[in-house]
């Protein structure tokens, strides 16, 4: 059996969303990554699609990271999958689409839309890890990376202030699932869920744990810092870095 490989885009959520779901299965796997552009030729090649991350696991390659989770909850004890006996599909389902869709897309957007303009910090984002030509391409080229950029997440000042509010609405909407005192949001135990949800919300609460590409807190400029430290105060961002804090690391538990 070949070590499974995971093709990644150093800075994206759906990277970083898989990098979580291999360390929390405890799958053994080598991290390849690549800078926008190069990833999706890397994929289009190994896989037959243009979508990163790419796992290649036992024959497998696997393109989203649904397909990820279906793979690797087939093969968890059932004490440790995010998708357990006794939970509501159809409450895992709507968690997933306005956590992995609608926030993921809203924090992608302020993010970006705040820090494509600082040059140095994303050539070094966009290139993290990946080889020595495409760090140069990126360092070269970085006005034609940052504009792509633009392009595939419309980034305009209506769209950051739409993202903001969504942002805002979400963290409220999950405060007060989490007001009764419950540890998790569907209840005692850590499912799909809270890992959706506290990789959407990376970009607006920083964790120390993100495994991705970005700048220390101090280089983020005043906008994206100051929606970081609100969102921290409250009670959906302290969960966010709690589930990073506790399940974020290989080892069980």
């Amino acid at each position: 059996m070949t070590e499974a490989t995971l093709v990644t885009f150093p800075p994206s959520l759906d990277s970083e969303f898989s990098r979580f779901l291999l360390a929390y299965y405890g799958l053994p796997h080598r991290e390849e990554r690549h800078t926008l552009v190069f990833s999706s030729l890397v994929t289009l090649r190994r896989g037959h699609t243009v979508r990163f991350p790419l796992l290649s696991d036992d024959g497998a390659e696997l393109a989203t990271v649904a397909e990820m989770v279906d793979h690797l909850e087939a093969r968890t004890v059932p004490e440790r999958r995010l998708r357990p006996d006794d939970a509501d599909p159809a409450d895992l389902a709507a968690d997933w689409r306005l956590f992995h869709r609608t926030l993921a897309s809203a924090t992608t957007v302020f993010a970006y839309y705040h820090l494509l303009p600082l040059r140095p910090v994303m050539v070094h984002a966009l290139g993290d890890g990946t080889s020595a030509g495409e760090r140069a391409a990126v360092r070269v080229g970085y006005p034609l990376f940052a504009g792509l950029l633009r392009g595939l997440l419309r980034l305009t000042a209506t769209r950051e202030r739409a993202a903001a509010a969504t942002i805002g609405t979400v963290l409220g909407a999950v405060g007060e699932r989490l007001a009764d005192g419950r540890p998790y949001l569907s209840g005692d135990r850590f499912t799909l869920s809270d890992l959706a949800f506290a990789v959407a919300a990376a970009p607006v609460v920083w964790p120390d744990e993100f495994g991705g590409a970005i700048p220390p807190l101090r280089d983020t400029p005043p906008p994206l810092r100051a929606m970081i430290d609100e969102s921290r105060r409250t009670p959906a961002g302290a969960h966010a870095l709690r589930v990073f804090h506790a399940h974020r690391d290989p080892r069980p538990g």
